[in-house]
């Protein structure tokens, strides 16, 4: 006897909220979202936060995976080769010869009061 399994995927969700100071102007909002997918949830009527009472609705909607913008294909880049420090540098950009030279750290006096 052969057993078969179905496996579903796990539904996947988007929200929204909107809030309306109307009963008018929320239902009309409502009908609206209804009519792009939305699913109302839940509604709470409540004081925001200057004190005025408001509708607020809160809404989900199956998400639906976005494709994947195809690549763009990349521009064909030269990688720079390391400097062998034996080669000279030939031409502008490629660092500096600082063969020879010596560096101090000059010491700041500290500041008064510190």
């Amino acid at each position: 006897m052969t057993k078969v399994v179905t496996i579903k995927a796990q539904q996947k969700w988007e929200f929204c909220f909107e809030s309306r100071k109307t009963e008018p102007t929320l239902v009309k909002t409502l009908n609206d979202l209804g009519q792009q997918g939305w699913e109302l949830v839940t509604i709470i009527h409540h004081k925001d936060p200057k004190g005025i009472m408001t509708w607020t609705a809160f809404m989900k909607r199956p998400s639906i995976p976005q494709p994947q913008p195809a690549a763009e294909p990349q521009p064909n880049l030269t990688v720079a080769k390391p400097l062998d420090e034996n080669e000279p540098a030939a031409g502008k950009g490629r660092g500096f010869d600082l063969s020879g030279d010596e560096f101090k750290l000059k010491e700041e006096p500290a500041p008064p009061g510190a």
